[in-house]
């Protein structure tokens, strides 16, 4: 369900004449039969709600019919109440933030839906100001269920961190967020798998959107929440190509996975490979206590096939994890597993094809690796 509120009584509330375009423009490329993964008979829009009851009993609908993917995205202006706590504005909000909670829609309301849905993949997406609050206050229930194997789960993309104004530029077709998303959506992502998953979906909009000088957007996924799909990639290139065609950069790096390792290198001292797993879980402590990040995922991993193979595992995926795109998010890249592997002292470990994954992996998000010495 998409909710759209674009005009406002309070003068205080600017209106915002593109969040009109949000609705139809993500409705289209969603439901699209040749690229959406979404039925567009399932989505339906709340345009210009007047009151919060009226958004209340269409998400309650909702929320009751969607057994497979729930989706919920509201575009317009968010606005704190006198404890901090966000509300979404209507026709009528006043944002006043002594008043607020009378005429505005509690976040709250959104996340019970998804708490209470029995949807398998549930999703919230939120293009307005301070729509950061809402991941943050989900992450003490998320790190109950984050080690959840399951795609079941939730998944949370706000246009703005917490307490930051989202962008909605005058004359624009769309708002800045929601302009990025669906033209990304469109064009797809060049290397990348047959499908544009949320985790393939938001290193390259936090890219597009930080390119163009706008707030970096937030997110937060549970299990494996980040793998849910929400259109065909545009930019895939088929495996199946002619004989001496150019291959896909995703084609290149599973190739280079896969390649042939050293003979007689590392691999072969137990020692080192105890100590690369030792490694693995020593980033793991410190990006818990260092980044305040707590890669359950991957320390799941870890543990249940070991780090030399967890590695691997990460370096044939078609895309970076979205533990890789949180350490990027803090400006720590040198706990991820990627930096681990090019440390001098593991590098018999991996092939010099696997070793140029990670490099390349780490330089495109703007990480140097400390020199080595010979």
């Amino acid at each position: 369900m998409l909710i759209g509120a674009s005009r406002f009584d309070h003068p205080d509330l600017h209106d915002l004449p593109s969040v009109a375009n949000n609705l139809q423009g993500l409705v289209d490329v969603l439901s699209d039969p040749a690229g959406g993964c979404l039925d567009r008979e399932g989505c339906q829009q709340v345009a210009e709600p007047t009151t919060p009851q009226q958004v209340g009993d269409a998400i309650d609908t909702v929320v009751s019919e969607a057994l497979d993917t729930l989706v919920l995205y509201y575009a317009g202006h968010g606005v704190l109440g006198q404890r901090g706590n966000p509300f979404l504005a209507v026709t009528t909000t006043d944002p006043d933030s002594r008043r607020v909670r009378y005429s505005g829609v509690p976040m709250e309301w959104l996340r019970s839906a998804l708490a209470d849905s029995p949807a398998h993949n549930r999703i919230l997406i939120l293009d307005c100001c301070f729509s950061g609050h809402a991941a943050e206050a989900m992450s003490n229930a998320a790190s109950a269920v984050i080690g959840e194997l399951d795609i079941k789960g939730t998944y949370t993309l706000a246009s703005a961190p917490a307490y930051s104004s989202a962008v909605a530029p005058v004359g624009a077709a769309y708002t800045a967020f929601t302009g990025e998303l669906v033209g990304l959506l469109k064009r797809g992502i060049p290397g990348g798998g047959s499908l544009l998953t949320l985790g393939d979906i938001f290193p390259a909009l936090s890219r597009g959107l930080m390119r163009r000088g706008l707030p970096q957007p937030q997110h937060l996924g549970t299990g494996l929440s980040d793998r849910i799909a929400l259109a065909r990639n545009a930019a895939y290139q088929p495996e199946n190509r002619p004989s001496g065609g150019s291959r896909t950069v995703l084609e290149q790096r599973r190739s280079r996975a896969t390649s042939p390792r050293r003979q007689g290198a590392a691999e072969d001292d137990p020692n080192v490979t105890a100590e690369f797993h030792t490694a693995m879980l020593d980033v793991y402590r410190k990006a818990k206590r260092e980044a305040g990040y707590n890669a359950a995922y991957f320390l799941r991993m870890v543990e249940e096939v070991g780090g030399l193979e967890a590695a691997r595992r990460l370096l044939r995926a078609g895309s970076v994890s979205s533990g890789f795109s949180s350490l990027w998010e803090k400006g720590r890249l040198d706990l991820s597993a990627e930096a681990v592997m090019l440390q001098e002292r593991f590098a018999g470990l991996f092939s010099d094809d696997e070793l140029e994954i990670a490099r390349s992996r780490l330089a495109e998000y703007g990480y140097q690796p400390p020199a080595q010495t010979s």
